[in-house]
């Protein structure tokens, strides 16, 4: 095995290999890491002969990582991030008397289930503090693929701090974790005259629906799991928020499908009747996504710690 001395290593290359794989681009990258394309290109073709593999291949989309790369990529940001670590060590985030305003990124089921107790919890602890929410669109498609763009964006960006959503693919420039995980219930008037009868999957769609999506397709996951069983549901309106099909569904024979936790919140104002879905087993799963480079940041630690700790012991 060969051998290298201390000093006869840069450990700017890992620096290199590192910005590549969290922007995606060399642009991106040398600006991140303050070199220019040129410079980039040299460290790149360094670190190639001396590792002895291409390290990345340049797509459409990007850079994407060799095998190779991505089996030393988990070393290589472990000693990034450590350094970072050590270097930024006297930095520290004072809650009590930060004036600091968070930006999240969700949609409005998110903000319901949310920001009630992450308000509550920001309040308690940094009264200075300002929460804003920053409305991402909801797609209602599987793995929120027209979805992911716009967070990105948002992220790369720095107009919001951190994102909310139904999502776990994503790219290695991002981190993500899980928050909580719910079903999905029916609701209908309680006067509806389907209310008398089981809600079985034909009854379901033999009634008129409120679909809630703001997908350019117009399509959810419900629509999704209806196609590989051959089926189709009836959708008489499509709404952008819950709040809304809740006041049609009020006033209707119709019904919609919703997270429990929402659907709960209008339960008694608006006299709705909670179902069980026939697809109820298929659980919603909510996580919490942000920037790699953000992750050691403490303000940034301290919001992400306050988002997880809403929902310890306590799912919607």
């Amino acid at each position: 095995m060969q051998r290298f001395s201390l000093g006869s290593i840069d450990l700017n290359l890992l620096k290199v290999i590192y910005a590549l794989v969290v922007k995606g681009n060399m642009t991106a990258a040398g600006e991140y890491i303050g070199l220019s394309q040129p410079a980039m290109s040299h460290a790149l073709k360094r670190a190639r002969a001396i590792t002895g593999d291409e390290l990345f291949r340049k797509t459409s989309g990007g850079f994407v990582m060799t095998r190779f790369c991505a089996e030393i990529f988990p070393a290589v940001r472990r000693i990034i991030e450590d350094t970072e670590t050590v270097m930024l060590s006297h930095l520290k985030f004072e809650p009590e008397t930060s004036h600091r305003a968070f930006r999240i990124g969700m949609n409005d089921y998110f903000s319901v289930v949310l920001m009630p107790r992450l308000i509550e919890r920001v309040q308690a602890r940094a009264k200075h503090c300002v929460l804003e929410v920053i409305h991402m669109p909801r797609t209602g498609v599987a793995n929120n693929r027209n979805f992911l763009p716009v967070v990105q964006e948002h992220l790369d960006e720095g107009t919001i701090d951190v994102a909310v959503m139904t999502a776990d693919n994503f790219p290695a420039r991002y981190r993500c974790t899980s928050l909580f995980r719910e079903r999905r219930v029916c609701i209908m008037s309680a006067t509806n005259p389907a209310a008398q009868k089981p809600l079985t999957l034909d009854a379901l769609l033999s009634l008129g629906h409120v679909k809630v999506t703001s997908a350019p397709s117009r399509r959810g996951w419900i629509d999704e799991r209806l196609d590989a069983m051959g089926l189709e549901r009836r959708v008489v309106a499509v709404v952008p928020h819950f709040s809304a099909a809740v006041a049609i569904i009020a006033r209707s024979d119709l019904v919609a499908i919703m997270p429990e936790s929402v659907a709960k919140l209008f339960e008694r104002s608006h006299e709705l009747l909670l179902l069980e879905s026939p697809f109820a087993e298929e659980k919603q799963s909510t996580s919490m996504i942000w920037l790699a480079e953000k992750e050691r940041d403490p303000a940034s630690q301290w919001l992400r710690e306050q988002i997880s700790d809403c929902f310890i012991g306590d799912a919607p």
